[in-house]
């Protein structure tokens, strides 16, 4: 039976997006453990108090097999690489990523990769992907995984979805890399960084 993963962010003695990773525990469990009780994720973190950002990365299946916290450091971003795979999925946060690595693989000397599927823009290796046009943020419908940040950002109207393709890369300005851990704009780049559009 697979497992999965929640990485929730911890920051100035809150877990800030903790309602988003619950509901997405309690759509696992419904899909994957049909009449089991979701884990309460309340009832599992551990009761942190640093004002520092930290990751807590909970494991779990039918039942919780592991939770560990660690400082977290955003890493640098200086340039993405286009990779195409038609059959990729990663609809629900597994643990097991080897297909997602695999893809990684494939950077180069680039920082990250964006997936492409079936000429669709989807997600970072790590994050949901968003462009930024000059006027607004957009956010590709075609994403992988439904992040618990995609979802907030949405939520408050701060970037919306839309219908994104490989040609319509060079319409934008920049993209933000956005999860769990990562806010908007704090890990972000030109779109000129962005390398194999003409590919």
């Amino acid at each position: 039976m697979s497992r999965f993963i929640e990485t929730i962010c911890f920051e100035k003695g809150t877990y800030p997006l903790l309602a988003w990773h619950q509901q997405r525990v309690d759509r696992t469990f419904k899909q994957h453990f049909p009449g089991m009780p979701p884990h309460q994720l309340t009832d599992t973190l551990p009761a942190l108090s640093f004002e520092e950002r930290y990751k807590v990365r909970v494991v779990y299946d039918a039942e919780l097999t592991e939770v560990e916290f660690s400082q977290y450091t955003l890493r640098a971003l200086k340039r993405i690489q286009l990779v195409h795979d038609d059959s990729i999925s990663y609809t629900y946060k597994y643990e097991n990523r080897k297909a997602l690595t695999r893809l990684f693989e494939q950077r180069g000397s680039a920082d990250e990769i964006l997936i492409v599927k079936k000429g669709a823009l989807t997600d970072s290796y790590f994050a949901n992907v968003v462009f930024w046009d000059g006027e607004a943020w957009w956010t590709p419908k075609t994403y992988l995984l439904n992040g618990v940040r995609r979802q907030q950002l949405i939520s408050m109207g701060k970037i919306k979805e839309v219908e994104m393709t490989i040609d319509d890369l060079r319409s934008f300005e920049k993209v933000s890399l956005v999860n769990a851990m990562v806010d908007l704009g704090e890990s972000e780049l030109p779109v000129s960084e962005v390398r194999g559009i003409n590919s």
